[in-house]
């Protein structure tokens, strides 16, 4: 038999061995896909205790309020950046990327949670979502936290009156003594000059996804998703001293700002703000439990 007729022969039974098989893909695996329960607390503590800790710039945090709105949650297949020696680039002093970036492709979403819920991230008790998550049975490697607009608006809207955090609480250092209140809204205040197409351009439905948040679980059917938000993760850096010029309500109670323009721009401590809820390390932790509402 002639080479042309042996490659002809060869296709002709691949592709036999295909049509057998059935449709394959990077998304189908085979796996049953079910529903699931999610929740979203404050981290495990005593709630008869104040929430009091102290930063690493020295001052003592005592808060009264952290109201937190996160949603949807995704479940992703792909592996976080910091294993193995890609964690050397803090070190180096390079800037680590996640997700978006076309080199690293965006994974696999095989769970996701399509709503989005409000609790109290003082309090350890778990609040649920107000829907159910679906899940396909496989190892899952990092988590997806968005912290979309309210239901109804586009992910890329700009102006939004939502906060994504609302806290409120005192500082102390010293003979210091610092009241404050803030809500971290994701608006227009955080975005860049940049135009689109530009490498530092950031799109504000990139600024509203936490991509890359490590956890490792396999899925079963029957389980609940939990996340817990650690809120001293968001004061990691503050420091309080930078608030003097800010407004203040009449009691003293300075109030954080952000802003990109007028007399007053965005704060330090508001910074930190933002800069914890959209860290992927240190701010959630999310696990997997074999019992619903664990």
């Amino acid at each position: 038999m002639r080479p042309p007729l042996i490659l002809a022969s060869l296709l002709a039974f691949s592709a036999a061995l295909l049509l057998s098989l059935g449709p394959v893909g990077c998304g189908s695996t085979g796996s049953a896909r079910f529903a699931f329960t999610a929740t979203a607390a404050g981290i495990e503590r005593d709630p008869t205790q104040p929430f009091s800790f102290v930063n690493e710039t020295g001052w003592s945090i005592t808060l009264t309020r952290a109201n937190v709105t996160l949603g949807p949650v995704y479940l992703n297949v792909i592996a976080p950046l910091n294993d193995g020696p890609i964690s050397l680039l803090p070190r180096l002093g390079v800037r680590r990327a996640f997700g978006d970036d076309d080199h690293l492709g965006g994974g696999r979403e095989v769970g996701e949670v399509l709503g989005q819920v409000t609790f109290d991230a003082l309090a350890p008790t778990p609040t649920p979502f107000p829907v159910s998550g679906t899940m396909t049975q496989e190892q899952i490697r990092t988590a997806e936290i968005w912290l979309w607009p309210p239901p109804g608006q586009a992910p890329e809207t700009l102006n939004i009156e939502s906060p994504s955090v609302d806290v409120a609480g005192e500082a102390v250092r010293g003979d210091a003594r610092i009241r404050f209140r803030g809500a971290l809204i994701l608006n227009d205040a955080w975005t860049t000059d940049a135009k689109p197409g530009d490498r530092s351009a950031q799109p504000v439905a990139s600024l509203r996804k936490v991509r890359g948040v490590p956890t490792t679980f396999f899925p079963t059917q029957g389980g609940s998703l939990a996340i817990r938000f650690d809120v001293r993760a968001l004061f990691r850096g503050a420091e309080f001293s930078n608030l003097a010029a800010n407004p203040a309500d009449r009691d003293g109670t300075k109030i954080l700002v952000q802003s990109r323009t007028g007399r007053l721009t965005t704060d330090q401590v508001m910074r930190n703000l933002f800069q914890g809820l959209r860290a992927s390390t240190g701010t959630y932790a999310v696990r997997w439990s074999e019992r619903q509402g664990d």
